[in-house]
C-alpha cells in the first residue's frame, strides 16, 4: 500500500497515462511498455492481451489490459485450447 507522499508523487504520472489512454494511445503505451508488436487486441472482450514472457510455469500467462487502464493477469493451463 502506498503512503500519502508516494500517491502524491505518482499522481502526475497517473494523470498522464490516463490522458494518453483516453486519447487512444493504448497501442503506443503497450509498445513502449512491452515492445512493439508483442500485444494483440481482442475486440470481442475489449482487451489488449500481452504474453507474460517472464512466466515459467505450465501453460501460458498473459496481461489483460482494459481501455480504462485497469489490468489483470490470466493463466491458461497447459493443453487448453479454445
Amino acid at each position: 500500500m502506498l503512503n500519502r507522499a508516494q500517491r502524491r508523487a505518482l499522481a502526475p504520472m497517473k494523470r498522464g497515462i490516463e490522458l494518453r489512454l483516453a486519447n487512444g494511445g493504448m497501442p503506443d503505451f503497450l509498445d513502449t511498455l512491452f515492445g512493439p508488436g508483442t500485444w494483440s487486441y481482442d475486440a470481442r472482450e475489449h482487451l489488449w492481451i500481452v504474453p507474460d514472457k517472464k512466466y515459467k510455469g505450465p501453460g501460458h500467462a498473459y496481461y489483460c489490459v482494459r481501455a480504462n487502464g485497469d489490468w489483470f493477469k490470466a493463466r491458461v493451463p497447459e493443453g487448453h485450447t479454445q
